[in-house]
C-alpha cells in the first residue's frame, strides 16, 4: 500500500511538473500554425486548390497545397532546366515569419544582403533561417530563372521555424542556377 502511495505521489509530482512548463506541444504549435496560415489565405484572398494546374499556368492568387504542406504559386516556371543533385542555386526571396507577430524579411534589397544565398540540390540545407526542405521542394515543379510565392509550415521548414512553430510566407522567390 505504502509503495503504491509512494508512486502515486511521484506520479502527481511529474504531472504537476509537466503543467507548469510553459513551451507550448506540438499539437498546440501545429493548431497555431493552422490559425495563423487560415488568417493569411483569408487576408491576402489566396484561393487554394489541392491540384497542380494541368496546364502550369497558375491565376493570380491560387496556391496549390502538396503533399509535403508546401502552398506554391508559380508565376514564372522558369527557362525549363530542372535542377539535379549537386546543382547550385542561389536565391533571394522576401516575404516574412508569422504567427502572432510579423517578422518581415527582403533578400533582395541590397542593403539587406549583397549576395544572394546559395546551397546546392539535394543536399539537406546547413542550418539557414530560410533555406530548408520545404523551401528547396518547389524546384520539383521550377527550373532555372523561375519566380514563385509559397507558404512553408514549421513542419518541413528551417530549424529555426521548427524550433519556434513558425511558418514562412515567401511572397518572392527567384531561384538561379549557378552556370
Amino acid at each position: 500500500m505504502k509503495k503504491g502511495f509512494n508512486i502515486l505521489m511521484i506520479l502527481c509530482a511529474v504531472v504537476f511538473v509537466l503543467s507548469c512548463n510553459k513551451n507550448k506541444s506540438y499539437t498546440e504549435m501545429l493548431k497555431d500554425e493552422r490559425k495563423a496560415i487560415d488568417r493569411l489565405i483569408e487576408a491576402e484572398g489566396f484561393h487554394i486548390t489541392e491540384d497542380y494546374p494541368a496546364n502550369g499556368v497558375f491565376g493570380e492568387k491560387e496556391f496549390v497545397k502538396l503533399r509535403s504542406g508546401l502552398y506554391l504559386h508559380v508565376s514564372d516556371s522558369g527557362n525549363g532546366n530542372r535542377a539535379v543533385s549537386g546543382t547550385k542555386v542561389l536565391t533571394r526571396f522576401r516575404g516574412k515569419f508569422f504567427l502572432e507577430d510579423t517578422v518581415p524579411f527582403d533578400l533582395f534589397d541590397p542593403l539587406v544582403s549583397a549576395q544572394p544565398i546559395e546551397f546546392t540540390y539535394g543536399v539537406y540545407p546547413s542550418s539557414n533561417d530560410f533555406i530548408s526542405v520545404g523551401f528547396i521542394s518547389a524546384l520539383e515543379y521550377v527550373g532555372d530563372s523561375s519566380v514563385v510565392s509559397m507558404i512553408v509550415p514549421f513542419r518541413i521548414g528551417s530549424s529555426t521555424q521548427s524550433s519556434n512553430g513558425y511558418p514562412i510566407y515567401f511572397d518572392r522567390v527567384r531561384f538561379i542556377f549557378e552556370k
